[in-house]
């Protein structure tokens, strides 16, 4: 009965975050424009702005453009425009930072795709993080949008950055049909895409807490979730490859880790260490396989430490050789 239950947790949580997958992006349209002048003030179409809200009202609330597209039809202008909501990610928490190589941020970036070669494209924006990953998004049919590849950062300096293109394939379902469109001129490249969106993994309760506290625009899915998984699966000890599938399929742009005294925070898709924060809590208390309440996930051998190899390594080690922190 309980494996039944926490299998239906785990398909309820898969279905809420794929209902969720574009709360924070939008796309507006208006057709028939006789002058551009009228765009920034003329009510659009959309799921969204619905024919009431019009750019600037758009602005307004705090929505961000990350791309336009024009066309003109009969005379006419026909306008689309993607909007993006940032406005309640903070950039950074109120925290000490450490080995911080580029500044990180949350918060979304949008650029277009204007050059593609073998697989790879040149943006003008510097200062990312080798290992930071986003989306390629095609816009079509005024309103209409498919993700086409995600992007990893391969390389970086001051002024600009390469990105090279990967399979999405993070919603994968055998029901339905996956686009064999690739990446093209124009596409919208949105970088740290879902990365408000995380996976925490805490010794305890008060430090798990503690950390939602601290991000409180971050958007936690509960470690409980992803014990169920683990347990569903016999699966005691989580490797990189469990956390890093399950991050994948809940859509989750990030994992969170919280041992040896800092937070790692980490990308879902490359496992790179996107920054790492000084972080006081207290060690006594640990929890294995990591803060969860969901009951006999671990037999009573395994309450001591982790098996890594031959190994028997205590929580934060074990999370440590996870991270390719210890060798």
């Amino acid at each position: 009965m309980r494996k039944f239950l926490n299998k239906v947790l785990l398909i309820g949580a898969c279905t809420l975050f794929a209902n969720n997958l574009f709360a924070q992006e939008t796309i507006c349209y208006k057709n028939g424009v006789t002058s551009p002048s009228e765009i920034e003030t003329t009510p659009l179409n959309g799921v969204v702005c619905q024919n009431q809200l019009s750019v600037n009202d758009m602005k307004k609330d705090g929505w961000n453009i990350l791309d336009i597209q024009i066309a003109t039809v009969d005379g006419k202008l026909n306008y689309s425009y993607y909007f993006y909501k940032t406005d309640s990610l903070r950039a950074t928490p109120e925290i000490s930072p450490v080995n911080q190589k580029a500044e990180f941020s949350t918060r979304p970036i949008g650029t277009k795709i204007t050059n593609i070669e073998s697989n790879k494209s040149t943006i003008d924006i510097g200062n990312l993080i080798i290992g930071q990953t986003g989306i390629v998004v095609h816009i079509y049919d005024n309103d209409k949008r498919s993700i086409v590849a995600n992007a990893k950062v391969i390389s970086s300096n001051q002024n600009s950055s390469v990105v090279e293109f990967f399979s999405f394939d993070d919603l994968k379902q055998d029901a339905l049909p996956m686009t064999n469109r690739g990446v093209a001129l124009n596409d919208v490249l949105v970088l740290n895409y879902m990365y408000n969106s995380s996976l925490l993994i805490t010794p305890n309760f008060d430090t798990f807490q503690a950390v939602r506290n601290e991000f409180k625009e971050n958007n936690f899915i509960h470690s409980d979730i992803f014990a169920a998984k683990l347990k569903y699966k016999n699966r005691p000890y989580p490797s990189k490859e469990d956390i890093q599938e399950f991050a994948i399929e809940q859509n989750l742009g990030t994992i969170f880790f919280v041992l040896d005294g800092k937070i790692f925070v980490v990308d879902s898709k490359t496992f790179t260490i996107l920054d790492s924060y000084k972080f006081v809590f207290d060690q006594k208390e640990q929890q294995i396989p990591f803060y969860t309440r969901v009951e006999d996930i671990e037999s009573p051998f395994y309450q001591i430490a982790f098996i890594f190899g031959d190994e028997k390594l205590a929580y934060n080690d074990y999370y440590k050789k996870v991270l390719g922190l210890k060798k």
